[in-house]
């Protein structure tokens, strides 16, 4: 027997009046299409083969093949591509969570987004002076508004998030209730001249905490400390959203995914493995998202993951023809943008595929627009920062990686953060301190070869030569081609006094010229 009603995502389904609704809102639907969907739903646990839809939803009419998939193509234009599933050969299945209820019991659970799903609850306030009583909810509207910048999270409105003010709060009953994975918590503390927040991430679902930190300063401009707190609390949240979605991901067996689980699981292979010399993360990356591609052709999270792989395979070198291999990341990077022209991601890829490319006046200005786009994104801020130093305004470019650290210090990416700050350190000449850096960032990524190269160069530039050659030459046992583009100096840069320096140095450790050649470019 059928449930009163059926809901998934904004949708419900009124099954006894053959009625399908969005936001509460009765929409069209014909009559092979409502049953096709119907059916559907009911077999949800299992996949459907195409000979038993077309019996059950066309009984007793002789109709041909084409009949199905004019009422797929249908049900994916209204209610989206990740509605239904096709698994080749074996037929169709539902792919979206759905939440029954009889009408009896008022309104149902929501089930969660396809994207990563968070909303901020009010934030405790533990302040003694009255006047600054709106500064908590303040933060909160904030944090909420720059969360929205990134395009992969799907953010629950600050107003369905302030119904939850001055309730005891069970974590579980909000998930439900809103439908998110995850619940940011904190409080505000004010103190004569200083306040303090503190934030919390929780796994609604799982009831555990993902990540927690605190954030203080001085008090005597409080809307300039507001937005410093915000854009540090939101830089720092966000990556640790992903992380722990990658995380749920890579426990969910594939035929259970859909188009943005596989784009979403390609995401997380390529962000894991980017600086791995070896080309399996790559590789896997790419096959998952052509499986996104195959159920949605418009999934920018899986067209912006075949940018960032393609770029990942140019770097190293891992690729039969770099000319194709950069053409095919640019043109997967714009379409990403084509498609979601707010998606910060898609554009720093487009942008580190155009220097890649010798495009880089029109690389950097993309980075500069991925940082207008969303400020609160410290892998483009280290990115930025990069690419400032070697090829725009190298005052900028230690800086801004120094701030990306500081903003999310705990961030998956450090390991390329330290990276992009010691080539930064170097294009400015600071040789020592970019060695050290290029040794911690070993530390973070020890199978990398990125850190081995800068530490090779750098540590020419210090002056200690045996050092630099030991380091050459496990580089060269890692990622010889690496070595080679760079020896033959492709270097990811314009700046002719850094490719001159990093050039020789790289020569010198190699053992083809003289270490006497480092004297006059120190």
């Amino acid at each position: 027997m059928l449930p009163d009603r059926i809901y998934f995502l904004e949708h419900e389904i009124r099954p006894a009046i053959r009625q399908l609704l969005f936001d509460g809102s009765p929409i069209t639907l014909g009559a092979r299409a409502f049953d096709l969907l119907l059916y559907l739903i009911q077999h949800r646990d299992r996949i459907v083969s195409r000979a038993e839809l077309m019996e059950q939803v066309w009984s007793g009419i002789t109709v041909g093949d084409n009949n199905l998939n004019v009422q797929v193509s249908i049900l994916r234009k209204l209610l989206g591509s990740q509605v239904i599933v096709t698994l080749p050969g074996r037929g169709l299945r539902f792919g979206l969570e759905v939440s029954v209820t009889p009408l009896i019991e008022g309104k149902p659970d929501l089930p969660l987004p396809a994207k990563p799903s968070v909303v901020v609850l009010p934030f405790t306030d533990l302040g003694v002076d009255p006047s600054l009583s709106w500064l908590p909810d303040s933060i909160v509207e904030d944090i909420t508004t720059e969360l929205s910048r990134f395009r992969n999270l799907f953010v629950v409105a600050r107003n369905s998030a302030f119904t939850y003010r001055e309730q005891p709060i069970d974590v579980r009953q909000v998930s439900r209730q809103l439908g998110v994975r995850y619940v940011v918590e904190g409080s505000v503390r004010t103190a004569p001249g200083r306040v303090r927040v503190t934030a919390q991430l929780i796994d609604a679902k799982m009831g555990g905490h993902v990540w927690a930190e605190k954030f203080e300063g001085p008090l005597d401009h409080h809307f300039d400390l507001q937005a410093r707190i915000v854009g540090a609390v939101v830089t720092a949240l966000a990556p640790q959203i992903d992380a722990a979605e990658n995380a749920h991901n890579r426990t969910i067996q594939p035929v259970d995914l859909n188009a943005h689980g596989f784009a979403q699981r390609a995401w997380s292979a390529i962000s894991a493995g980017e600086m791995k010399y070896a080309p399996a993360p790559r590789d896997d990356a790419l096959m998952l998202a052509e499986r996104a591609l195959a159920i949605n052709p418009n999934s920018s999270l899986a067209w912006r993951a075949i940018g960032w792989v393609q770029w990942w395979h140019a770097y190293h070198g891992t690729t039969n023809s770099r000319e194709d291999t950069l053409k095919a990341g640019i043109a997967a990077a714009s379409r990403a943008i084509a498609i979601d022209g707010s998606d910060h991601h898609a554009w720093r890829i487009k942008a580190l595929l155009d220097f890649m490319n010798a495009n880089p006046d029109q690389g950097l200005a993309g980075l500069r627009q991925a940082q207008e786009i969303n400020p609160n994104c410290a892998t483009t801020l280290a990115w930025l920062g990069m690419y400032e130093a070697t090829h725009g305004n190298v005052a900028k470019g230690v800086p801004h990686v120094q701030s990306a650290l500081r903003l999310s210090p705990r961030d998956p990416s450090r390991a390329s953060f330290l990276v992009a700050l010691g080539f930064a350190q170097f294009a400015s000449r600071d040789y020592e301190t970019a060695a050290q850096t290029s040794d911690a960032a070993r530390l973070e990524a020890p199978d990398s070869a990125t850190p081995m190269l800068l530490g090779t160069i750098c540590w020419v530039g210090v002056g200690q030569i045996e050092k630099a050659q030991t380091l050459f030459k496990q580089l060269e046992g890692i990622a010889p081609k690496l070595v080679e583009a760079r020896l033959a100096g492709r270097w990811l840069s314009t700046n002719p006094g850094y490719l001159k320096r990093a050039q020789t140095f790289l020569q010198i450790a190699a053992g083809l010229i003289n270490e006497t050649a480092a004297q006059t470019l120190r």
